[in-house]
């Protein structure tokens, strides 16, 4: 049998979850988003530390936010590293020549269209396809059907018709605030399900259209044991991939956007109808959530990485579990 362990990393409002999957003797190491520009090193050790090897068999960026592709920098500029292949999305995968010529007809397209990838803070760094590309990694896109020829992954969102819309706003290079709250998480005090419903509910979607077309995973190492892993994919996005997939729901769910209200809603909880629920983020009033927390609660336990630090799911036994932010109800 397949053996495997799923590391969510402590890396505050940011994600970076390493997979290590073992079969029939071959070893697997795969990185899921790599945090800010500043965690490169502490996932470089962390993999060094656990598992004696510097190479990345599979590397994924969801979406290029500065909080899931940053890390990514320092990696592929590292010496000792080597990643093997690099799955990520970009607006040239679905914007042709004959379009974007119609969109922009003075600017190039292949550099334009990197320009999500650029690094947060280096503006004289390569952007991160060139700087994947330049260290002879196989770059892939990854929609929804892709799958992993010895890793059991797969993508089950977006698809390419859902990432298209989105590919053209990613070019209008819409400017984000870093969504900072600096308000401590706090659960005590009556909360109904009533209240926690429509304090999600009401809020409208995340609106972000590179949160939108994250890509959606979801890791299948054994038939009984499955992780859907959402980036910060909004409700639509999650939408679309739960009427093009049936098997997501009974999952082990990483919660997107650090749990924010604008991602979920009660219904899609409902319907994803999740195992267990993991949460990467600095404990926050908005990240994680506190409806959010209390509406997953209804199917499972709730972890957050703000109160337990890196968590651990693997298939050998657990000697310490980890606490709960929220006991199922």
């Amino acid at each position: 049998m397949p053996n495997y362990e799923v590391h969510y990393l402590s890396v505050s409002d940011a994600d970076a979850i390493i997979i290590r999957y073992e079969n029939s003797g071959d070893q697997y190491v795969v990185l899921i988003d790599a945090g800010n520009v500043s965690d490169s090193d502490k996932i470089k050790n962390y993999i060094w530390n656990h598992w004696k090897t510097y190479t990345i068999d599979l590397a994924i960026c969801t979406h290029p936010d500065s909080d899931h592709k940053g890390g990514f920098f320092g990696l592929l500029n590292d010496r000792d590293v080597i990643i093997n292949e690099f799955w990520l999305n970009t607006p040239e995968d679905v914007i042709k020549e004959d379009e974007y010529n119609r969109l922009y007809p003075k600017r190039n397209r292949l550099s334009h269209c990197r320009e999500c990838y650029d690094h947060p803070t280096d503006t004289d760094s390569l952007n991160l396809i060139d700087l994947a590309v330049s260290n002879k990694c196989n770059v892939y896109g990854a929609y929804c059907g892709k799958i992993h020829s010895h890793i059991p992954i797969s993508v089950v969102g977006p698809s390419l018709d859902f990432y298209h819309p989105l590919a053209i706003e990613i070019l209008k290079n819409n400017k984000r605030r870093k969504d900072e709250d600096n308000t401590i998480y706090n659960d005590i005090g009556y909360f109904s399900s009533v209240q926690a419903k429509s304090s999600i509910d009401d809020e409208p979607d995340d609106c972000s259209p590179t949160n939108a077309g994250s890509i959606i995973l979801l890791f299948e190492p054994i038939t009984s044991c499955k992780f859907l892993l959402l980036g910060d994919a909004n409700r639509a996005a999650i939408t679309d991939a739960i009427s093009n997939n049936t098997n997501l729901s009974g999952s082990r769910i990483k919660v997107p956007h650090h749990g924010s209200k604008h991602n979920l809603t009660s219904v899609l909880i409902d319907k994803l109808a999740p195992c267990c629920a993991i949460i990467s983020a600095k404990g926050s009033r908005k990240h994680p959530s506190r409806g959010i927390v209390h509406c997953l609660s209804n199917h499972c336990n709730v972890y957050s990485t703000h109160k337990s630090g890196t968590l651990i799911h693997t298939s050998y036994p657990i000697t310490t579990p980890a606490i709960p932010l929220k006991e199922k109800q």
